[in-house]
């Protein structure tokens, strides 16, 4: 799977494309959203370290059912975005996954029990401020491991 830059257009079914509106002061507020379970928002900085190599595997896909999770790069190259719908059974639809090159300037903010790749980095080593709804149950990470892994080329 080739990838193709970040759109707002393509991200909407999944995520919001977190940018200003005609560079005026825009809100957000799916950011900061409550969860529907008793938690509390978090915020921490992760910092991934770049995949190498001219293709990228990617192993399992991830969702939170309780919270949306947003990435705002803070120091970053490029990084990718994949995301993917559900199947009836609530597995990821991998069939119909997609996959972006977003860019230093590109936060996002994925819906609640939306299917997506962890953070992955290209360039360089990378920050990122990640803020989510934080379940206080601790079952708000659902991760599904791929019988075959994604592979998407690196251009």
């Amino acid at each position: 799977m080739s990838l193709p830059p970040l759109t707002a257009e393509a991200l909407a079914p999944f995520a919001t494309l977190l940018k200003a509106k005609d560079g005026k002061f825009t809100d957000f507020p799916e950011v900061l959203e409550k969860g529907d379970t008793p938690g509390r928002h978090a915020f921490a900085i992760l910092c991934p370290r770049p995949a190498s190599g001219p293709t990228v595997s990617i192993g399992g896909l991830e969702r939170h059912p309780h919270s949306t999770q947003s990435f705002v790069p803070l120091t970053a190259g490029r990084w990718i975005v994949l995301v993917a719908p559900t199947l009836p059974d609530g597995s990821p639809d991998v069939a119909n996954a997609r996959a972006f090159v977003a860019g230093p300037e590109d936060a996002i903010c994925i819906g609640r029990n939306v299917w997506h790749a962890g953070l992955t980095v290209l360039d360089r080593p990378a920050e990122f401020g990640m803020m989510m709804w934080r379940a206080d149950a601790g079952d708000d990470g659902i991760v599904h491991e791929l019988a075959t892994p994604i592979t998407l080329s690196i251009d």
